[in-house]
């Protein structure tokens, strides 16, 4: 039962925000009409949490006011708490034709906030419908938007989104990290309310990673605020968590559904669907485990409504596996195996490696542009940093430029100076000189670096060549090597299944030669010596009564010998088998056993058209083995055979009530009997399944492709 308190509804929102709040395009004057807008936004979103019903009644006449006067951001919120409701409820289709419209009204009139909590709450929907890549998409999107806002209330519950994304993706650790992260936040921010959904969901993830005693602590810290601040959602999370706990800790039935009544009553009144099908899932379980089947059974199929009306793929695979070990524990095993094949289907779809791979990715990408934003922070302040001492830099210069002007001035006045001058300027000369001659070497070794450069190209071109082509040498020998191995294989497989055939065919033939010595050879003498001793016995004068006895007795087992010599002959190849098919030919081997030792109930769907000869003939010798095994071994009173034809194959069930045997054991296989019924099965490239335990009888399942 543990797993059904893993991925619980742990929370739809971390709160509204006010998204009626206009913003500074869409500021308007304060009339009668638009306070009583701003009264229905404000009225809505308090009623969500506590009363949804109410809530979505006031939504649908905001919607209506503002579209009528032009108030697209109140209209917005009226959307946005309709997509929260039906979320609650569980109908996340029209949930994301909510949230898509609050969305294409904030991307209209270019309101970040707006855009930001669409696609925050766009992530619940999408993980009840096993979509969690985009799921996180849209939550890390919101995250980037509230960071450019500054908005650290809607960081946090952004932050609590991705927590309860990733538990229902199986990576607890990871979330433990982003609810923390959401509950300090909502302490700077001294917010009670805020800390009830990261509060419960922490403890979802601590359970998760078996830390139980922490699970517990964090639940008694969220139930009292749930209670305070009237979020009757989170009181239902937060109860059917408490009852998960109990049963993974002690077993308590009694102590565990009290919780999950409680929750179940405020589900019913809140009209919170998804939370109410885990209810009834946890309580079937709680009942399975008492060995009340049937109850657990009506709680199951309860359950199942549920999650098939929400269309949450994760709840509808708990279900089904539920639903099939209540229908293997209560003995309906056909209804086991639909549940079973509908949970294994959902599985697939739910647990997608693409999906997880891009989720994956999402999360590494968030976390790379959070770390490339801190290090674009650094470089600008560096950049400010530079700026600040290059202008410093420029000053000095500066003021060492108006220095040499003052000393050109005095030098131009004095006569000695120009002859400096000009000495000076030869030595420039000479120095632009040396200047040119050391560009020109440059030149020649850049020409000297670029022809060693283009050999080293030229020279990498021809080992890349080499390589690609001794890698396709390779994937061309080893594509020979597979298909020659691929072959020896088949003609392995080829020789293997006509020694089958052979074998198979001989016994048959071996059979059917000895029936008919037996009948026509051993039979018929057996009649002569009987017509003989009837023709004697007229002759014959006895001394005594007790001769006679004798005489008579005798010629009954000569009856007998007969009748047991075409019993066997008939066994070994049974003409209603050639003549009537399968199904008749068993009944008329199970006709002539003694039902005071055996009771045998056949069953046959689907037989009405002939099967293979082959096929006949096998499955026959597959049922005789198995009721031979039976008589000699099992002790048993009854006897259940079962013959199926579908569009897959031919099922064969034979269940008898025997003494069992341990089918875990390699020598329980050691007789001749089932290793024949094995060989035989395989020759037709079928299954077998041998179920059995000591003192509770035995169950062999047979199935044969057609």
């Amino acid at each position: 039962m543990g797993f059904h308190g893993k991925k619980l509804i742990m929370m739809m929102l971390c709160g509204l925000v006010a998204m009626g709040a206009a913003s500074p395009a869409y500021a308007q004057k304060n009339s009668g009409i638009e306070q009583l807008i701003e009264q229905k936004t404000a009225r809505a979103k308090s009623l969500v949490y506590s009363n949804p019903k109410a809530s979505a009644k006031v939504a649908d006449t905001l919607i209506q006011l503002s579209q009528k006067h032009n108030k697209p951001l109140n209209e917005a919120t009226g959307w946005n708490v309709k997509g929260i409701i039906m979320s609650f409820i569980g109908n996340p289709d029209s949930a994301l034709f909510y949230f898509n419209k609050t969305e294409q009204i904030g991307i209209r009139v270019n309101d970040k906030l707006t855009i930001a909590k669409a696609r925050q709450n766009k992530n619940l929907p999408l993980s009840r419908m096993g979509k969690y890549d985009q799921a996180m998409q849209t939550c890390l999107a919101a995250l980037k938007l509230y960071q450019e806002l500054g908005n650290k209330e809607s960081q946090a519950g952004c932050l609590g989104d991705i927590g309860n994304i990733l538990i229902r993706s199986n990576k607890p650790a990871d979330a433990i990290r982003y609810l923390k992260e959401a509950i300090q936040t909502a302490d700077e921010l001294k917010d009670e309310a805020l800390k009830v959904n990261f509060y419960n969901s922490l403890a979802v993830a601590y359970l998760e990673t078996k830390q139980d005693q922490l699970a517990k602590e964090t639940y008694k810290k969220a139930l009292p605020l749930a209670e305070k601040h009237n979020r009757v959602n989170n009181q239902i999370s937060i109860l059917m968590n408490l009852g998960d706990l109990v049963w993974q800790m002690s077993r308590d039935g009694k102590e565990s559904s009290g919780y999950y009544l409680k929750a179940e009553k405020l589900a019913l009144n809140f009209g919170d669907q998804p939370k109410l099908g885990a209810i009834y899932q946890n309580l079937g379980n709680i009942y399975s485990a008492a060995g009340d089947n049937k109850t657990a059974m009506e709680y199951g199929i309860k359950a199942r409504d549920i999650a098939v009306k929400m269309k949450d793929v994760e709840v509808q695979e708990r279900v089904y596996n539920s639903l099939a070990i209540y229908s293997s524990k209560a003995g309906s095993y056909k209804e086991a195996y639909d549940a079973g094949v509908q949970r294994d289907s959902l599985y697939r779809i739910m647990f997608d490696a693409k999906a997880t791979e891009n989720m994956n990715e999402l999360q590494t990408k968030y976390e790379t542009e959070k770390k490339q934003s801190q290090i674009n922070l650094l470089d600008k302040q560096n950049q400010i940093q530079s700026l600040q001492l290059s202008q410093k830099n420029l000053l000095l210069g500066n003021n060492e430029l108006e220095l040499q002007r003052n000393k050109l001035q005095i030098n131009n006045q004095d006569l000695n100076i120009r002859q400096q001058k000009s000495l000076l300027d030869r030595e420039q000369l000479e120095a632009k000189t040396r200047k040119q001659q050391i560009q020109l070497l440059d030149a020649e070794n850049k020409l000297q670096r670029l022809q060693l450069m283009e050999r080293n190209i030229i020279i990498g071109i021809v080992l890349g060549l080499l390589v690609l082509l001794a890698f396709i040498a390779s994937l061309i020998y080893n594509r020979y090597k597979l298909r020659q191995e691929s072959k020896l294989q088949e003609e392995r497989i080829a020789q293997q299944e006509h020694a089958a055939s052979a074998v198979i065919h001989a016994e048959e033939n071996e059979r059917n030669r000895i029936a008919g010595e037996l009948h026509d050879g051993l039979g018929q003498l057996f009649s002569a010596v009987k017509m003989n001793l009837s023709g004697i016995s007229e002759h014959l004068n006895f001394k005594d009564e007790q001769s006679r006895d004798v005489f008579f007795k005798t010629m009954d087992m000569v009856d007998e010998s007969c009748k047991e010599v075409r019993v066997i002959s008939h066994q070994m190849a049974p003409n209603v088998l050639l003549k009537s098919g399968l199904a008749a030919a068993i009944r008329d081997f199970i006709s002539k056993i003694d039902a005071r030792r055996l009771k045998i109930n056949l069953e046959t769907f689907g037989l009405q058209d002939r099967l293979n000869q082959n096929t006949e003939a096998v499955l026959y010798r597959v049922v005789q083995e198995s009721v031979n095994n039976v008589i000699k071994h099992s002790g048993a009173s009854s006897l259940d055979i079962q013959l199926t034809k579908d569009e897959d194959g031919i099922n064969a069930m034979i269940e008898d009530n025997g003494k069992g045997f341990n089918a875990q054991e390699a020598e329980s296989f050691a007789g001749m009997g089932l290793k024949n019924i094995q060989s035989r099965v395989n020759y037709l490239k079928g299954t077998v399944d041998f179920s059995s335990e000591p003192g509770k009888g035995t169950l062999v399942a047979i199935h044969i492709p057609l």
